[in-house]
């Protein structure tokens, strides 16, 4: 009896929030999203990004309107999907398909307005810049440096993607692909573009070996995680020095 008197009070007490208070409780949401939510703070990211962008460019109206509205649109539909995950969780922490409908579902939403997003950006800010894809792919060919990186980052981006899909291990430590198996037979593909010098090949392979070995001696990968890593660093690698020498 107690109990749902208690209840009572606490319902009717919210109700009675002024207007002031019901602001407070809905920044304490869009806050509590943006601590609490990795995707949201990539979010946060994008829209100072975007908005640091179109204070320097000559934006029409109506690409302003446009770029708002995704953005917000982005914003809602994540703290939806936030939402309906902790009404779920608050119902069952057990294993429902209903439960998991309604989290992909939520999950969908969030990817719609993702790529409608990234759509509007690209139509917006497409003519914006003076350089375009082709000169970008020239000072990449041009330069084996700039192409490094880029392998090195594309390589990095792609383990730890695939490590978040698995839900295994950190960014940096653990998990499927061994991230420092596939930055190492990424160098040594890179190293192997550069030179024809058998010595430094077999030098850079043995140091390959040794970061290979270390990670699973160290019980921090398995043999199968190691040996998955290094395929993808090379594959990777050798893809885009073949696209770009080409």
């Amino acid at each position: 009896m107690a109990t749902q008197e208690r209840c009572d009070s606490m319902k009717k007490n919210w109700k009675e929030k002024g207007v002031t208070e019901s602001f407070n409780v809905a920044f304490e949401g869009i806050f509590d999203t943006i601590r609490t939510e990795r995707h949201m703070k990539f979010h946060c990211f994008c829209t100072v990004i975007v908005l640091i962008l179109s204070l320097f460019l000559d934006l029409a109206k109506t690409e302003a309107l446009a770029l708002i509205i995704s953005v917000t649109l982005m914003w809602v539909t994540e703290m939806f999907n936030t939402a309906i995950e902790s009404c779920v969780d608050l119902v069952t922490e057990k294993y429902h398909p209903l439960a998991k409908r309604a989290k992909d579902i939520a999950a969908g939403a969030v990817l719609v307005t993702s790529l409608n997003a990234i759509l509007v950006g690209y139509i917006v800010f497409e003519k914006k810049f003076p350089i375009y894809l082709g000169d970008v792919f020239k000072i990449f060919k041009n330069s084996f440096q700039h192409t490094s990186v880029l392998v090195l980052t594309t390589v990095i981006i792609l383990v730890i993607t695939i490590k978040l899909m698995f839900k295994r291990g950190t960014p940096l430590r653990g998990g499927m692909p061994s991230g420092h198996s596939a930055l190492a037979t990424s160098i040594f593909t890179i190293i192997t573009f550069l030179t024809d010098n058998p010595k430094i090949f077999f030098l850079t392979f043995i140091l390959v070996v040794l970061v290979m070995h270390s990670r699973i001696e160290g019980k921090i990968h398995t043999l199968f995680e190691t040996i998955m890593g290094g395929l993808l660093g090379w594959i990777v690698t050798y893809i885009i020095l073949l696209i770009i020498n080409m």
